[in-house]
C-alpha cells in the first residue's frame, strides 16, 4: 500500500496533474537529434556482401558442401584450361607470326634503305611505322619499293652529275662484285630510269679513273683478231682461272664497256711472199707448147714503213695503202674462212686503275668479247641478215 504525499496546500488543486501532463507532452512531441549513421557508404557495401559470403545460418549437409567445392574447382580448372589454350593455340602463334612478319619487313627495309639512304627520313619513317604495327594486315600494307625505289632515282641521278669525266662518261660499280661498267651519262640515266629500288640499292656510280693496259695475248683472247681501234669491250675470264682455289664460273663480265686504243700484231704477219703462176699447154699435132704465166710478190710491210719514213717512198701514199692493214687482213680471213691462228696480238685497253693488277695477273686467262650492243658493221649485217631470212 503505497502513501501519497501530501498536496501543497499552497498549490492550487490539480497542479501537479497538469505539470506532469505538459512534461509528457514535451518530450513526445519534441523533435528528437538525428543520429549520424555511423557507417560509411564502403562499410555499408562491405556488411552487405559479407552477409551474402557468409554461411547461412541454415545447416548443409557433408555431400552438398563437397559438390559446391567440386563445382568451384572445376570452373578454375576450365577457366585455367581456356586461357592456357587461348595463349598457347592463338595467342602466341599470333606473336610469333607477327614478329616473323616484322623481321621480314626490317630486312627487306634494310636491303632497299642501304648505303648512303640509311638515315634518309623515309627509311626512319619506315621504321617507326614497322616497329608501331599490331597486325601482320598492317605490315603488309606498308610498301617499302615504292618510295625506296623514289629516292634512290634521285639520289643516283645527281650522283651520275657529279661523277662525270671530261669525255662525258661515269663509271657503275655493283656492290660485292668486282664488275665495273664504264659507259655514257646518258645511257646511266637510262639505266636508273628503267630499274627498281632491288637494282639500284646495288649500285654506285664513281668518276672514272681510268689507264691504258697492255696485254700480250692470243688471237682467241683478242675476240678472234677482229675487234678494231675504238671498240668497245668486255672483259671475262676463262673457266679454268680459279681465284683463292676457287672456280670462277660467273656470267658476267669481270670489266664492261672498256675501249681498245691501239692493237698491233706481230710482225712476221707483216711479211709477204707469194707467188701466182697461170701455165696453159697449146697442142698443134704432134709439138706441144707450154706456156705459164707467173706473178710473185714479196715485200715486208714493216720495212715499208720504215723506206717511207727514210723518204724512200712516198710517205702519204704509203700510209694510206697500209692504213688498217691488220683488221682488213683478220676481215679478209674471216671472209674466206682461213686464217694465221697462231697470230699474237699486243692490245693497248682502257681500264679503271684499280682493275690493273688484276688485268696483269691475269692476262693468260683474260677474254675481250664484242657486246653486240656496240658490235662493228660487219657482225650487225651478220645478224641482220640470218635473222631478216
Amino acid at each position: 500500500m503505497t502513501t501519497k504525499r501530501p498536496r501543497d496546500p499552497l498549490f492550487p488543486k490539480g497542479f501537479e496533474e497538469t505539470k506532469d501532463i505538459k512534461q509528457q507532452f514535451r518530450e513526445e512531441n519534441l523533435p528528437k537529434p538525428n543520429k549520424k549513421d555511423e557507417l560509411s557508404p564502403l562499410k555499408r557495401l562491405n556488411h552487405k556482401i559479407g552477409i551474402y559470403l557468409n554461411p547461412k545460418t541454415t545447416k548443409i549437409t557433408e555431400d552438398e558442401q563437397k559438390r559446391k567445392i567440386g563445382i568451384i574447382i572445376t570452373t578454375l580448372i576450365l577457366i585455367t584450361l581456356i586461357i592456357t589454350s587461348y595463349y598457347f593455340l592463338i595467342y602466341q602463334p599470333q606473336q610469333e607470326e607477327l614478329s616473323l612478319v616484322k623481321t621480314t619487313k626490317l630486312n627487306e627495309l634494310h636491303d632497299l634503305y642501304s648505303g648512303p639512304l640509311v638515315t634518309s627520313s623515309n627509311a626512319l619513317m619506315l621504321e617507326n611505322k614497322i616497329n608501331d604495327a599490331r597486325s601482320t594486315g598492317e605490315l603488309e600494307s606498308i610498301n617499302i619499293l615504292s618510295p625506296a625505289t623514289k629516292d634512290w632515282r634521285s639520289y643516283h641521278k645527281k650522283s651520275i652529275t657529279a661523277n662525270q669525266d671530261d669525255y662525258n662518261r661515269t663509271m657503275v660499280v655493283y656492290e660485292n662484285e668486282s664488275k665495273d661498267v664504264l659507259m655514257n651519262s646518258r645511257d646511266a640515266m637510262n639505266i636508273v630510269s628503267s630499274n627498281d629500288a632491288t637494282i639500284l640499292s646495288k649500285l654506285k656510280f664513281e668518276k672514272p679513273n681510268t689507264v691504258s693496259v697492255p696485254l700480250l695475248v692470243s688471237r682467241l683472247q683478242a675476240g678472234a683478231g677482229l675487234i678494231n681501234v675504238g671498240s668497245i669491250v668486255d672483259v671475262y675470264l676463262s673457266n679454268n682461272y680459279t681465284e683463292e682455289g676457287i672456280d670462277n664460273n660467273t656470267t658476267s663480265p669481270e670489266i664492261s664497256g672498256c675501249t681498245v686504243l691501239s692493237i698491233m700484231r706481230y710482225e712476221e704477219n707483216g711479211e709477204i711472199d707469194s707467188e701466182y703462176s697461170k701455165s696453159k699447154m697449146n697442142v698443134k699435132g704432134n709439138t706441144t707448147y707450154p706456156t705459164e704465166n707467173t706473178k710473185s710478190f714479196s715485200s715486208n710491210v714493216l720495212e715499208l714503213l720504215k723506206g717511207s719514213i727514210i723518204e724512200g717512198y712516198d710517205e702519204k701514199q704509203t700510209i694510206d695503202m697500209l692504213k688498217d692493214y691488220g683488221i682488213k687482213l683478220s676481215n679478209y680471213e674471216r671472209q674466206i674462212n682461213l686464217g694465221d691462228l697462231d697470230a699474237q696480238y699486243m692490245i693497248l685497253i682502257e681500264t679503271p686503275r684499280d682493275k690493273v693488277n688484276f688485268m696483269i695477273n691475269n692476262m693468260d686467262n683474260i677474254v675481250l668479247t664484242i657486246p653486240t650492243a656496240n658490235a662493228p658493221n660487219w657482225m650487225v649485217n651478220e645478224i641482220n641478215t640470218t635473222y631478216s631470212n
